[in-house]
């Protein structure tokens, strides 16, 4: 009845122009941003701009699809600024104009690289359907009595899929959704676990008692933000961050991180942000892609030394470090398990009368992108290779902990 047609990943911020995909009994569509109204749709193309800010925050964007009479029959949500989602799917049952038979399912997506386009593929009750068109895939004519499931995946490669299944029939309505909220809890010192019934009867929303269902202490995920220069700290001084294994930094073979092991779900784990944006281009958009490493054990960070995570030869391209650090808080907030953001900074050498200078293309600034990690509730740990205070970005950050070799790392 009602879906997003515009699917927001990465950091979006400013003035968005919101597209929906509408079908009957809904006339009109009511969009609203954190439960405040933005603004009514009642005729296509059904699209709303909505203004999320100047500065990255999290924020829920709603619509609801209303009948003739004003009534709400559809309801649909998206997070905006909180997920790793490298690809979302969006879908929405089409229903014949003379009755209420589903005559095919409208599908839209994105993907974090914009332009990349997917093999759709979909079956109904299990039975492949024929896709002539990725984004309108008919349905046969079924009964009504019995439900019915259509199921479709979209695969930009061989790890980047997406999947959306409708229900219908049977008085079933389109779409049928569960989602829990993990909420974070802090323990005092002396206790080292908690159970369901400690938590019982201690959360609320709007004076509405929240019921809890399960505890998960969950493993731990640790997010690395790495100035580019600190890799030329480091070699300044390689012995003072030789690994337990003997390797020094310039020493160890590039193609570690790719030798290791996949590392289970179920692992405390650490993954690299970089700090250094690509520009992808649509035909009307533009964005900076960040990469993301995979997921590596905890362990090997202290075992093989920092060094060898970082490039060995310094690249000089503008970087963005408040903006990869959004990144990567959005990235580590999504997975709502026990997690920090490890920042690691070296700030650059005085010049000749003048302050060190920082060059840092960074759409936000740290106070800005500070608050943004507050909100997700993702904890921030700053570490500077130069001294705790030792210049304006390690101010901007701060406080800051001296990191002078791999035993204080």
């Amino acid at each position: 009845m009602v879906a997003f047609e515009t699917l927001l990943l990465g950091i979006i911020t400013g003035l968005v122009p919101v597209r929906l995909m509408v079908a009957p009994p809904v006339a009109a569509v009511e969009l609203r941003l954190d439960a405040v109204p933005v603004g009514v749709v009642h005729e296509p193309p059904w699209a709303i701009e909505c203004d999320l800010g100047s500065d990255p925050m999290p924020h829920e964007l709603t619509a609801i699809g209303l009948d003739a009479a004003g009534l709400e029959v559809a309801r649909a949500t998206q997070w905006v600024n909180i997920g790793r989602d490298r690809v979302r799917l969006s879908a929405i049952l089409e229903r014949s104009p003379a009755g209420r038979e589903p005559a095919a399912v409208l599908l839209a997506w994105e993907t974090a690289k914009l332009g990349q386009v997917p093999t759709v593929t979909a079956t109904l009750d299990g039975a492949p359907l024929a896709v002539a068109d990725p984004h309108r895939i008919a349905l046969p004519n079924v009964g009504l009595a019995q439900p019915h499931l259509v199921s479709v995946e979209a695969a930009f490669s061989p790890r980047l899929r997406g999947r959306a299944d409708l229900a219908f029939g049977g008085g079933v309505i389109d779409r049928a959704e569960s989602e829990l909220t993990a909420v974070p809890v802090t323990l005092p010192a002396n206790q080292r676990s908690l159970e369901l019934r400690e938590v019982t009867g201690l959360f609320s929303a709007g004076g509405r008692p929240l019921t809890p269902i399960g505890v998960d202490t969950g493993p731990l995920e640790v997010a690395l933000v790495v100035d580019e220069s600190a890799g030329a700290v480091l070699a300044e001084h390689p012995k003072d961050w030789e690994s337990r294994s003997g390797r020094v930094w310039g020493h160890a073979p590039e193609s570690l991180p790719r030798m290791l092991p996949p590392v289970d779900a179920a692992t405390d784990q650490f993954y690299t942000v970089s700090t250094i944006p690509s520009p992808v281009i649509d035909a009307d958009r533009m964005r900076d892609y960040f990469e993301v490493s995979a997921p590596m054990r905890l362990a090997w960070l202290a075992r093989y030394s920092m060094a060898v995570w970082l490039p060995s030869v310094l690249v000089h391209k503008p970087q963005a470090i408040s903006d990869a650090v959004a990144v990567a808080a959005s990235e580590i907030a999504a997975s709502n398990h026990r997690r920090a953001l490890v920042l690691v900074l070296a700030e650059p050498p005085a010049r000749s009368g003048a302050g060190a200078t920082v060059a840092d293309a960074s759409r936000y600034g740290a106070p800005a992108v500070k608050a943004y990690l507050a909100a997700l509730g993702v904890p921030l740990v700053v570490w500077s290779l130069t001294g705790s205070h030792a210049g304006p970005l390690t101010a901007a950050w701060g406080p800051a902990v001296a990191v002078r070799d791999r035993w204080e790392m």
